[in-house]
C-alpha cells in the first residue's frame, strides 16, 4: 500500500491541519548549526575540538584523514553498520560503495576516520561545513570515538576557511544528538515526517 508522506518543520502552519486530516507523525529529525567565532574567543572551538581528538589518541586510537586507499575499510564499516542507522521518511542512510568513496574528492567531500587495533571503527564525511554522516562501529559507540572523527573533520574544515557548520540526524539517535551538542552545535530546527494511508 502506497503511503502519502509529508515532511515539514514542527513550526509549519500546515501541521495542525494535516494532523486533523488523519496524518500521523512517523518520524522526527533535527538540524543543528555551529558558527566559528572569529573574534576574541576564536581559539576556544579549535582547542575543544583538539581535546576530543587527543582524548581518542591517548587511548591508542589513530585519528586521520582517509583517502581512496581506505575504500575497502570504509565500505566494510558502512555495511556492518547500515542496519543500525535510524530510518525516517526524511532521513535514510545506505552503505557507501567503493565507487562513491573514489568520487568523494571530486565532489568536495573529505573523510576522517578512527582506527583501533588496525581496524576502521569510525568515520565522518562532510563537504565544506556540511556534515554528511557519521558511522561508528557498534562496540565503539559512546566512547568518544565518533566525536573525535567529527572534531578532526571540523578542524580541517576550519583550517580550510570554513566558518559555519551544519549537521542533522534522526531524533531517535540520542547518541548522535548528544555528540553534536557536546561539540557545541545548537539544534535550530526540528522536522516531522507525517504519513497517511
Amino acid at each position: 500500500m502506497l503511503l502519502e508522506t509529508r515532511v515539514l518543520q514542527d513550526s509549519d502552519p500546515d501541521l495542525a491541519g494535516l494532523l486533523a486530516e488523519g496524518f500521523e507523525v512517523v518520524g522526527e529529525s533535527w538540524g543543528a548549526v555551529l558558527t566559528v567565532d572569529r573574534g576574541s574567543g576564536s581559539a576556544e572551538l579549535p582547542a575543544r575540538l583538539r581535546r576530543f581528538v587527543d582524548d581518542a589518541r591517548s587511548r591508542g586510537v589513530e585519528v586521520r584523514e582517509l583517502d581512496e586507499s581506505d575504500a575497502a575499510a570504509i565500505v566494510a564499516l558502512e555495511l556492518a553498520s547500515e542496519s543500525d542507522f535510524p530510518y525516517t521518511p526524511a532521513m535514510a542512510h545506505r552503505a557507501t560503495t567503493a565507487d562513491e568513496v573514489r568520487e568523494w574528492p571530486a565532489r568536495g567531500r573529505r573523510a576522517f576516520g578512527a582506527i583501533a587495533s588496525g581496524e576502521l571503527v569510525a568515520l565522518c564525511v562532510g563537504r565544506g561545513g556540511d556534515n554528511d554522516f557519521v558511522t561508528v562501529a557498534r562496540p565503539h559507540r559512546r566512547a568518544g570515538i565518533g566525536t573525535a572523527v567529527v572534531a578532526a573533520w571540523m578542524l580541517a574544515a576550519i583550517e580550510a576557511g570554513e566558518s559555519a557548520f551544519t549537521a542533522g540526524g534522526a531524533a531517535q539517535n540520542a547518541g548522535s544528538l548528544g555528540m553534536i551538542r557536546a561539540i557545541g552545535f545548537t539544534v535550530d530546527e526540528r522536522w516531522l515526517s507525517l504519513q497517511r494511508r
